[in-house]
C-alpha cells in the first residue's frame, strides 16, 4: 500500500526535486553577487584610505613635554696587550619631563571628501591648549650633566596634522616652532631657557584628520573638551569615555577629566567618525535574507499549481527565480548612485512587477499576478524594516520566517498529497464525462424525429 501512494505522488515529487535543484542553482548566483558586493566593498575601502591619507590620516598627538638635553659619560675598562686601561664615552639624549596640568579645547568641523563615485568624512578645526609645568629643579648627576639652556618645548604630532605652522606662548613670550626630533618622537617645538621656575604654555593649533581625533594622556592632570557638527561619534576603543556628552541635530559636545593621569601606557581619549548609514554592511544584512526572496516565491507558486489547478514548468520557476536574485544586484548597482531608500524602492518595484505580471501572462490569471505582488509587498516591506532595525533584526526574522511557515502548513493542512494525483485525474475525468453529457444532450436536441 505504501508503494502504491508512493508512486501516485510521484509527480510531485519529481517537481519538487526539479524546485529543489533550481533553489540550489539560484543560490550560487547569489553567492555570485555576494563575491560582486565584496570587490565593491573593497574598492570603496580602498577610496576611504586614500582620501583620509590626503587629509593627513588619522589624528593623534601627545604633550606639551619639555624636552631637556643631557650628557651621559660612562667609564668602562678594556683589556689591552695584557693590560687594563680605563675608556670614557659620551653619550647625548633627552629628559622628558611632562606637563603638571594640560587642558584642551578642541572644536571641529566635518566635511564628505569624494573619490570618483565613494565619499568619507574628514575633518578640519583647531585646538586650543594650556599646559603648566611646575618648579622643578634639574640637578646634574655623577655621570649626566644637564644643559637646561638649551631646551624644547614640544609637542608629538606628525607635520600632515597640522594646518599651519603653530606659535608657542611661553610665560608669555612668543617663540615661533619648528619641526623637531625627540628621542625618535617628531613633532613640533621651540627652544626655550629652562631656568627651574615654573613654566606655561598656551598655544592654538590648526588641525586636520580624518576616522579618529586622538589624544595620548601624558600630563599629571588632564582634560580635554570638544566640540564637533558630526552627529555620530564613537567614543569607544579608547582609554576613557567623555565624563559628560551631548549629541544633537547640529553635532556633539564631549569633556573628559583625568585628574591623576594614567597609570597605563599609551592610554588615551578622543572620537572616532562613524558612518551612521553604511550602506555596504546594509547590503551585506539584505542579502543574508536572500534565501527567503527565493523559497517563499517558489512555495507560493506551488501552492498555485495545488490550489488554482495550474500547471507551471520549471523554467517558469527559474525565471521567477532569477528575478527574485537580480534585486539584490540592482539593489547594489542603484545604491551606489542614489540614495539606499529610493533604491531600495525601485529594486523591490521592478521584481514584484516583472514577476507578477509574467505569471499573469502565463497562468492567464490577472487575481494571481495581484496575489504575487501582495506577497511580494509583505517580503519586501518585512526587509526594508529588518535592515533599519539593526538591533532587533534576527527577532523579527525568526517571527517571520516561523509565520511563513505556519501560514502554509495552515493552508495545506487538508490536502492529501500522495492521493492528490489521482484527485486530479478524477476531476479531468469528471470535466470530460461532464462535457460528453452536454455534447450528446445537445446532439439529442437538434436531432429531427422521424
Amino acid at each position: 500500500m505504501d508503494k502504491e501512494k508512493i508512486k501516485k505522488a510521484g509527480g510531485i515529487g519529481i517537481k519538487l526535486i526539479f524546485i529543489t535543484l533550481i533553489i540550489i542553482a539560484l543560490l550560487i548566483g547569489l553567492s555570485f553577487i555576494k563575491n560582486q558586493l565584496w570587490e565593491r566593498e573593497h574598492t570603496y575601502d580602498c577610496a576611504k584610505e586614500e582620501i583620509a591619507l590626503s587629509a593627513g590620516g588619522l589624528l593623534s598627538f601627545e604633550g606639551p613635554y619639555l624636552a631637556i638635553p643631557y650628557t651621559k659619560t660612562t667609564e668602562e675598562f678594556v683589556y689591552r696587550d695584557n693590560h687594563q686601561f680605563k675608556e670614557e664615552s659620551t653619550s647625548e639624549g633627552w629628559e622628558l619631563v611632562s606637563a603638571d596640568n594640560i587642558n584642551i579645547e578642541a572644536d571641529i568641523d566635518t566635511e564628505e571628501r569624494y573619490l570618483g563615485i565613494y565619499s568619507t568624512p574628514i575633518f578640519t578645526g583647531s585646538a586650543s591648549i594650556y599646559a603648566s609645568f611646575d618648579k622643578a629643579k634639574i640637578e646634574d648627576q655623577k655621570n649626566i650633566v644637564y644643559h637646561p639652556e638649551e631646551s624644547i618645548i614640544f609637542i608629538k604630532i606628525p607635520n600632515t596634522s597640522l594646518l599651519a605652522a603653530p606659535d608657542y606662548k611661553i610665560n608669555g613670550k612668543e617663540y615661533k616652532t619648528e619641526l623637531v626630533c625627540i628621542n625618535n618622537n617628531w613633532g613640533i617645538g621651540s627652544k626655550y631657557n629652562y631656568d627651574s621656575e615654573k613654566t606655561t604654555i598656551t598655544t592654538k593649533l590648526g588641525l586636520r584628520g580624518a576616522n579618529k581625533f586622538q589624544y595620548y594622556i601624558s600630563s599629571k592632570e588632564t582634560k580635554l573638551s570638544v566640540k564637533s557638527d558630526w552627529k555620530s561619534p564613537g567614543f569607544t576603543n579608547f582609554s576613557y569615555l567623555p565624563d559628560k556628552r551631548n549629541l544633537d541635530d547640529k553635532g556633539f559636545t564631549a569633556q573628559w577629566s583625568i585628574p591623576f593621569g594614567s597609570n597605563e601606557i599609551n592610554s588615551k581619549i578622543g572620537f572616532s567618525l562613524i558612518d551612521p548609514v553604511n550602506l555596504y554592511q546594509k547590503l551585506h544584512r539584505a542579502i543574508k535574507y536572500g534565501f527567503l526572496f527565493i523559497i517563499v516565491p517558489f512555495l507560493l507558486l506551488f501552492l498555485f499549481e495545488i490550489f488554482a489547478k495550474i500547471t507551471l514548468h520549471p523554467v517558469h520557476y527559474l525565471l521567477c527565480g532569477a528575478a527574485c536574485v537580480l534585486f539584490f544586484l540592482l539593489l547594489l548597482a542603484a545604491s551606489e548612485h542614489i540614495s539606499f531608500d529610493l533604491s531600495y524602492l525601485t529594486a523591490a518595484l521592478i521584481a514584484a512587477l516583472t514577476v507578477s505580471l509574467y505569471i499573469s501572462s502565463v497562468t492567464k490569471r490577472f487575481a494571481l499576478g495581484c496575489i504575487i505582488s501582495g506577497m511580494f509587498t509583505v517580503l519586501y516591506t518585512y526587509l526594508f524594516f529588518s535592515l533599519k532595525s539593526e538591533d532587533y533584526a534576527l527577532l523579527l526574522g525568526a517571527f517571520f520566517a516561523f509565520g511563513i511557515l505556519a501560514l502554509i502548513m495552515f493552508i495545506t493542512r487538508k490536502v492529501d498529497w500522495y492521493n492528490l494525483k489521482k484527485k486530479d485525474n478524477k476531476e479531468d475525468k469528471a470535466g470530460k464525462v461532464t462535457l460528453n453529457e452536454r455534447q450528446s444532450s445537445s446532439s439529442s436536441l437538434i436531432t429531427p424525429e422521424v
